[in-house]
């Protein structure tokens, strides 16, 4: 698997959007069983739990890894803050693309801070 940032942004995204009540029954998992198109989502998450940008339950079983009841954590929500506004996000990536920078969460640090300066100078 190839890390992808959009999808990364989109598990946070959707993690932070769980309310109490929906997070205690909502899951990540993979199956042995799954085809390759359906997993990328699950394997970010699983990814940024072991990454620590999330914390979750390890549900995991002889069929796959899972994880249950995803929270953000204080880094996974400073992570989001950056990436969240449609306009920054674009910004931090043309930047990389135009400076020739692969994305590392150092990276969407960094630009982060100038992209926010950018936007609010336009």
């Amino acid at each position: 698997m190839k890390r992808n940032w959009d999808v990364i942004r989109e598990v946070l995204i959707e993690v932070e959007s769980l309310g109490f009540n929906e997070r205690s029954s909502f899951d990540y998992s993979l199956s042995y069983r799954d085809t390759e198109e359906n997993t990328s989502k699950a394997e970010h998450a699983l990814l940024l739990w072991k990454a620590g940008l999330i914390t979750a339950v390890d549900a995991g079983s002889m069929d796959g890894p899972a994880i249950l009841a995803p929270e953000l954590t204080w880094q996974g929500h400073e992570l989001l803050e950056i990436m969240r506004s449609n306009p920054v996000w674009d910004r931090i990536k043309s930047v990389a693309s135009d400076k020739g920078l692969e994305l590392s969460f150092e990276a969407i640090l960094a630009l982060g801070k100038a992209a926010v300066a950018w936007v609010i100078a336009q």
